[in-house]
C-alpha cells in the first residue's frame, strides 16, 4: 500500500516545495506588480516565476521575442536579461500598465531592447511580421483561438510558444490547436503549455506529446478574470506610480 501511494505523495510535496532556490534579478518588479494589483484591484497578474520564460529564451538563443500580457514588465525583462541578443516586443492593452511597464523597463536599463506595444493582442499581433520570432509567450488571461493562430504564424518553424493561464478554462478550439501534432510538439506543465512549432511537411513522431484536448481545464478561481477581453481596467490615474 505504501509503495502504491508513494509516487502521489512525492508529487504532492514537489508541488508545495521548491527544491532549488533560484535567484530572480527582477523580484522587485514582481513584488511591485503584486502590490499594484492589490491596491488597484486590476488585471496586472505577473507570471508566477519568470525563470521559466527566461530560461527558454536563453535555451533557444532567442533573437526576437513577442509577449502578450505585459503587466508591469516582469517577464519581458526576465527574457531580455536571459537572452542578451534578444529584442522583446510585449503587448499590453491597459494604458496605465503600459506607462508603469515602460518606467520599470527604463529603470532596469533595458529600454533599448524591450518595447511595450499598446493595444489588444489581436490588433497588435496582426501588425507584426510572420515567421520572424524565435519565442512567443502568452501571459494574458484566457488565450483565444485567434491569438494562438496569430502566434503560430509569427513563429519561425521550430520556434517556441509558451502559453500560461490554461487553468482559466480556454475554449476547446484552443486546446485542440495546442494539441495538434501537425502544428506543434507540445508538453503540458500544470497551467502552462510548452509548444514547439512543427516544421512544414509530413508530421514526424510525436511520442510524449501532451494531448491537451483530452481533459478540460479546471474552473477559473473566483478572484481572477475569466477572459482576456473581460479583464478589468486599472483605476490608477495616469502619471501616478505604485
Amino acid at each position: 500500500m505504501i509503495r502504491r501511494f508513494r509516487p502521489v505523495a512525492v508529487a504532492a510535496l514537489a508541488a508545495l516545495r521548491h527544491p532549488l532556490d533560484v535567484a530572480d534579478p527582477f523580484a522587485d518588479v514582481l513584488a511591485a506588480t503584486r502590490r499594484h494589483r492589490r491596491r488597484h484591484r486590476c488585471g496586472a497578474f505577473a507570471y508566477g516565476d519568470g525563470t521559466l520564460p527566461a530560461t527558454l529564451a536563453a535555451a533557444v538563443d532567442a533573437r526576437r521575442v513577442v509577449e502578450v500580457g505585459t503587466a508591469l514588465g516582469y517577464t519581458a525583462l526576465s527574457m531580455a536579461h536571459a537572452a542578451p541578443g534578444a529584442r522583446v516586443e510585449t503587448i499590453e492593452r491597459d494604458d496605465t500598465h503600459v506607462g508603469l511597464a515602460r518606467e520599470q523597463i527604463a529603470d532596469h536599463g533595458l529600454a533599448d531592447r524591450v518595447e511595450v506595444l499598446h493595444g489588444t493582442a489581436e490588433t497588435v499581433l496582426a501588425t507584426l511580421p510572420p515567421g520572424a520570432y524565435d519565442l512567443a509567450f502568452f501571459d494574458g488571461f484566457t488565450p483565444t483561438a485567434d491569438v494562438v493562430r496569430q502566434l503560430h504564424a509569427l513563429l519561425r518553424p521550430g520556434g517556441t510558444l509558451v502559453v500560461g493561464n490554461l487553468i482559466l478554462g480556454p475554449e476547446r478550439a484552443v486546446t485542440d490547436d495546442l494539441a495538434d501534432p501537425d502544428r506543434w510538439r507540445t508538453h503540458a506543465m500544470g497551467e502552462t503549455a510548452l509548444c514547439v512549432k512543427a516544421a512544414e511537411g509530413p508530421p514526424g513522431p510525436v511520442d510524449g506529446a501532451a494531448r491537451l484536448g483530452s481533459c478540460r481545464p479546471p474552473a477559473a478561481p473566483p478572484d481572477r478574470p475569466t477572459s482576456w477581453n473581460d479583464s478589468s481596467r486599472c483605476s490608477l490615474r495616469k502619471g501616478s506610480r505604485s
